[in-house]
């Protein structure tokens, strides 16, 4: 492609996945939707910000919820207790 050139990318297209709102995201999550918001703002949950509007591919929420589970699974099989709850951030992920 060359520099400067705009390709046509529609939304139903395999290469655009989807972005889900806040309510959606709790839904799937099964969380109260200002939950959703307070994890986006503090990095804990991948998430882009259109105005106002907060928005959430399922990619990075089930990869979100994939690490925290097994991370889950890791301190129950070992009888480790966690200090701090495992969260995926979108800066760093915090443990």
């Amino acid at each position: 492609m060359a520099e400067g050139t705009v390709t046509s990318l529609r939304i139903d297209s395999p290469e655009f996945e989807r972005l889900l709102d806040c309510r959606e995201a709790a839904l799937l999550l099964k969380v109260h939707p200002e939950t959703v918001k307070r994890m986006a703002r503090r990095g804990d949950l991948a998430a882009v910000k259109f105005g106002k509007i907060w928005r959430f591919r399922v990619s990075a929420l089930e990869a979100c919820v994939r690490q925290m589970t097994q991370h889950s699974r890791f301190a129950a099989d070992e009888n480790v207790a966690l200090s701090k709850p495992a969260v995926c951030a979108v800066r760093n992920r915090r443990v």
